[in-house]
């Protein structure tokens, strides 16, 4: 998916959205008006972004013009629709792409621009290695890692965290949740996540890259709101309110596609049993795992950092090959740590990140 900013519309563009999202049919807008660049001014009852899908759009790549539909609520006429003009980039070329699948009406905050969503076909690069890493998506650290080759990393969740505090603590000073100012924190808050999940899963792709990663394994965690009954599991009041924040398909959606260019496959499996088991002798026993953040083995008398641990079992059912040796209290037990530095807009070394 990509998304191409093209255009600002016209006051007419604006009074047109401003009554879809009022709900009134009383509007002076002329219809079948073309729409040029030029500066909106908004106001309080307008929505940021207004969307219109494939049946809601007629995109004329030859006259570089776009027809939306005013909804079947609003048009005066069958035919009744609004039509503007826009401009591409140099870099881009509309009449190319195969597949226009929405267009955005969004509000900067000055003036409203056109998005084009599009689906492009882009070139895959070749694998950049055939080694195996296993990730681990929990409620601590949001992913560990497990390379083939030995060593771990882990991402926790402290930004986040800070964030739903932070937010949450926000919008309970409101008047009403239902606000306008309620809404735009909301707003914030998810995107701030969403920027958060681009960040992580690029990072983790370059890392990939870097250490000759042919395959990322990703625990599938579709049930991991539900025990062995059906029934929803109580993780507690800060596990509960932190899974419900969570994206977890949203953020291997992303890792997906953003591997898929460099050549990196992705395959998701079961988590069943991963954080019981152990890694190095495949000892199964929940008692192992003493605490959140550290697995003991009764067996081999493994210690280590738990998520990792849980990590490299997932790694090793689409690639067994464990390494040879003593592990404890080495790859497995001091995984490096990165942390979201705010500054910057990007992860680092915990001892490098200033958040």
């Amino acid at each position: 998916m990509m998304t191409y900013i093209l255009s600002q519309v016209s006051e007419s563009f604006k009074n047109s959205l401003r009554r879809s999202t009022a709900g009134t049919a009383n509007d002076t807008t002329e219809t079948h008006e073309r729409t040029h660049r030029s500066t909106a001014n908004t106001t309080t009852n307008t929505r940021s972004t207004v969307t219109f899908k494939t049946a809601g759009f007629k995109l004329d790549t030859q006259y570089n013009r776009v027809r939306l539909s005013k909804g079947s609520n609003l048009k005066d006429y069958w035919s009744d629709f609004i039509l503007c003009e826009y401009q591409t980039r140099p870099d881009v070329d509309l009449s190319t792409v195969k597949s226009v699948q929405q267009v955005r009406a969004v509000w900067t905050g000055d003036e409203w621009e056109l998005h084009f969503v599009c689906k492009v076909e882009t070139e895959v690069a070749e694998a950049p290695g055939e080694n195996t890493v296993g990730v681990d998506l929990g409620i601590n650290n949001f992913t560990a890692l497990a390379y083939e080759d030995g060593h771990s990393e882990l991402y926790p969740l402290n930004c986040l965290k800070q964030d739903d505090y932070y937010f949450s603590k926000r919008i309970a000073q409101c008047d009403d949740s239902d606000s306008n100012q309620a809404a735009r924190l909301n707003q914030k808050k998810s995107a701030r996540r969403t920027h958060y999940f681009h960040t992580l899963s690029k990072h983790i792709v370059q890392r990939c890259v870097g250490e000759g990663v042919g395959t990322i394994v990703v625990g599938d965690l579709s049930d991991i709101r539900e025990g062995g009954n059906g029934e929803s599991k109580n993780w507690g009041k800060h596990g509960n309110l932190d899974l419900h924040s969570w994206a977890f398909d949203r953020f291997t959606s992303m890792l997906e596609y953003k591997a898929e260019k460099k050549g990196i496959t992705v395959e998701q499996v079961s988590e069943r049993n991963t954080s019981k088991s152990c890694s190095c002798c495949g000892r199964k026993r929940k008692a192992n795992r003493v605490e959140r953040g550290l697995y003991v083995c009764d067996e081999c008398e493994t210690v280590a950092n738990a998520d990792v641990n849980a990590a490299e079992n997932i790694r090793q059912k689409v690639s067994p090959s464990p390494r040879s040796g003593d592990r404890s209290n080495g790859w497995l037990a001091q995984p490096s740590t990165y942390l979201f530095d705010k500054e910057s807009g990007c992860f680092a070394p915990r001892e490098q990140a200033t958040s």
